[in-house]
């Protein structure tokens, strides 16, 4: 499966959603790199970068993406 980005987010998502990089993830240069990654039927966004961020979390050994404007850029809700 590819992934799809779009700008379109809802807005209330944005309302609701503290960002510290100011939603760079929804510029043509994103700040966030992510893949996806799939764990027993669950589609998550595996973070590829270095840098901390408060929406990074561990899932059994790996760092995914919990961000909920970046998740929904990505059609997940």
């Amino acid at each position: 499966m590819a992934l799809i980005k779009s700008m379109n987010v809802d807005p209330d998502i944005l309302k609701a959603t503290r960002c510290n990089d100011d939603f760079a993830c929804l510029s043509e240069e994103a700040a966030c790199n992510v893949e996806l990654f799939v764990d027993r039927e669950l589609e998550l966004l595996r973070c590829k970068d270095e840098r901390s961020c408060a929406f990074k979390r561990n899932y059994n050994g790996q760092f995914v993406c919990t961000c909920p404007v970046n998740r929904a850029s990505y059609g997940f809700s």
